[in-house]
């Protein structure tokens, strides 16, 4: 099945990385480049060659073919996890799968001391390991029942005075062309075996874990097991491998055997003795107060100040053609050009991901124009219609599908997604008891997931008929900001998208209150016919009107009256004014008051 992918793609790799990483230019040649996915990437340093389809990346090392990218992004492992990474290939893109019978590629004997056959590690294809050991007859039987495993290459190893300890069979004879002495246990990672140090007593020993947290965890597990009965013991990570790339993929980046000896040997000698990782428990997570202030935590951003925050879950919610959409859309367009949207400054500009599970794909379009949101922003703003991908023959776009989760949650990260806009619940979780806490939460779940992965998510739902957020309160119990927008008092079928963003949950600084205060936002069409939008904090406005009418001598009732608010809302700021210093005696303003008017 391997051979058949690769043939399928021959010569035309960029079809293979182009469904996963959009938006690469070519650089001369074969040679394309792109935004690294595995790394924090301003400029493309991630390039592959389209005919042979190897990658590398300049800017984090990451390096490998398109089966170790598959796995990369998928978060498998190319060692145990290649059938998966194989079928998930050919699933992708439509190549036929044909399930292949296991065939032995290569067998590995284990002896004893004296050289004789104890058993062997057979790998197989599509790739497996299984073991067997001799019947006695000239023939092998499928398991070790009976048997006493030993380490691999033992009568070497009880020779040799310095032992390198790697994780594969085939690692160990590649190092042997470079003579070194090097084995591995049976059965692969974290099957190691006190028993195993007997061979090892008094010897030099080198730990060389594979490149990925396996690896490491596996070498540890060697290290504890050999403390104290080594004459020296060391640990070496090895330079420049790709993700789960082990002493292998080290030796074959060399032009020669002598050459990658020669660097593995100064490596080893300039090696510093190995300690032992730090193990953590429930016990080192529980800190003093003094202690949680004290850890090194970095800035927490702001999309929007000082409300739409990194790591965040939002949501907003309104009645039905209230505007939430525009605004949602007015909120990703700043987001991703780095401009203010209404009273909020955009600290830091991310990437963002629009999930629409409703409009149609006209209407997809006029708002796009109308909005200018077609712009260009280096590849920021991405898009997704439901609505076009079901004329695609894609499945729908459902919350409660976990598989589709999973691959949303792929992309995310693969594109480097900061912000996620759902919009809406309702139609993206059809079927589902929204009153029901367990129907939900999966999905709660999973935005906690995508907090913790760094993704932001801002999600759009509808009203109940009293004007709440409808359906179970469990959605609100992880959100950090919950925005409801209602109708101005003196609004008007004409006026379209104007509303007053009222923010109903907030976790913001007292300091910052003003600028989350009642602010309505109304979209207008200019000359051009397109959209933009104006803002004004209402409360403010309401309090500028109030003493405004007041020096000019008119009566508490008819300000009330004039302006469409209670007496009792005049009353508190007329109050609120003379105790600010901003009417003096005679009632009149002071200057102070236009001071602050002028502002």
């Amino acid at each position: 099945m391997k051979k058949n992918i690769q043939n399928h793609f021959s010569g035309n790799f960029v079809t293979f990385y182009g469904k996963y990483l959009p938006n690469f230019q070519k650089i001369g040649g074969d040679e394309f480049k792109v935004i690294c996915p595995f790394h924090e990437d301003k400029k493309p340093s991630f390039n592959f060659d389209n005919n042979s389809g190897k990658f590398y990346c300049f800017g984090c090392g990451k390096k490998g073919d398109i089966f170790h990218f598959y796995a990369k992004i998928n978060g498998m492992d190319t060692r145990r996890d290649f059938g998966k990474v194989l079928k998930g290939i050919a699933d992708d893109f439509g190549i036929p799968w044909e399930q292949q019978k296991p065939k032995m590629v290569k067998a590995y004997d284990y002896t004893n001391t004296n050289g004789d056959l104890i058993f062997q590690v057979c790998r197989m294809e599509p790739k497996d390991f299984r073991q067997r050991r001799p019947d006695g007859k000239g023939g092998f039987i499928w398991n070790l029942k009976g048997i006493d495993p030993v380490i691999y290459r033992l009568p070497e190893v009880v020779k040799a005075d310095e032992i390198l300890i790697v994780e594969g069979e085939k690692d160990c004879d590649n190092l042997a062309k470079l003579v070194f002495a090097a084995t591995c246990n049976p059965m692969g990672a974290k099957k190691w075996r006190n028993k195993y140090g007997e061979y090892l007593k008094g010897k030099r020993v080198v730990l060389i874990p594979d490149n990925d947290n396996e690896g490491k965890e596996h070498m540890a597990q060697v290290g504890a097991s050999l403390k104290g009965q080594t004459a020296n013991l060391k640990l070496i990570q090895l330079p420049g491998l790709p993700s789960k790339g082990d002493v292998s993929d080290f030796i074959s980046g060399f032009k020669s055997t002598e050459e990658a000896a020669e660097r593995l040997s100064i490596l080893i000698e300039n090696a510093k003795p190995y300690q032992p990782p730090k193990t953590y428990t429930i016990e080192d997570a529980i800190l003093t107060t003094k202690q949680v202030c004290e850890l090194p935590i970095a800035t927490r951003k702001c999309y929007l100040h000082p409300w739409l925050k990194e790591d965040s879950i939002n949501l907003i919610t309104g009645w039905a053609g209230y505007g939430k959409t525009w605004f949602a859309q007015g909120i990703a367009d700043s987001v991703t050009k780095g401009e203010p949207f209404g009273p909020w400054e955009c600290e830091v500009s991310v990437p963002v991901l629009f999930l629409d599970g409703e409009m149609s794909l006209q209407d997809t379009q006029e708002r796009i124009f109308s909005l200018m949101l077609n712009t260009e922003r280096e590849n920021r703003f991405y898009f997704y219609s439901d609505a076009y991908a079901n004329q695609l023959g894609l499945q729908r776009a459902h919350l409660a599908n976990e598989k589709w989760r999973s691959k949303i949650k792929q992309i995310l990260t693969t594109r480097k997604i900061k912000l996620f806009i759902i919009d809406n619940l309702a139609s993206l979780a059809s079927g589902l008891d929204e009153n029901s806490k367990k129907d939900y939460d999966p999905i709660n779940q999973w935005f906690l997931e995508l907090r913790f992965a760094g993704i932001s998510t801002l999600m759009l739902h509808h009203t109940n008929k009293d004007g709440g957020q409808r359906g179970t309160s469990a959605r609100e119990d992880n959100i950090d900001i919950s925005i409801l927008l209602k109708r101005p008092n003196d609004y008007v079928t004409e006026d379209g998208a104007r509303f007053i963003a009222s923010f109903k949950k907030q976790r913001v600084s007292t300091k910052y209150l003003h600028l989350i205060s009642n602010i309505e936002f109304k979209l207008i069409e200019d000359e051009s016919k397109y959209h933009i939008w104006t803002y004004r904090n209402v409360k403010a406005e309401t309090k500028r009107e109030v003493l405004k009418l007041l020096d000019e001598g008119l009566e508490q009732k008819f300000i009330a009256e004039t302006l469409g608010v209670s007496k009792g809302r005049v009353s508190q700021i007329v109050k609120q004014a003379k105790k600010d210093g901003h009417i003096s005696a005679k009632g009149r303003l002071t200057q102070s008051a236009f001071t602050e008017f002028s502002e």
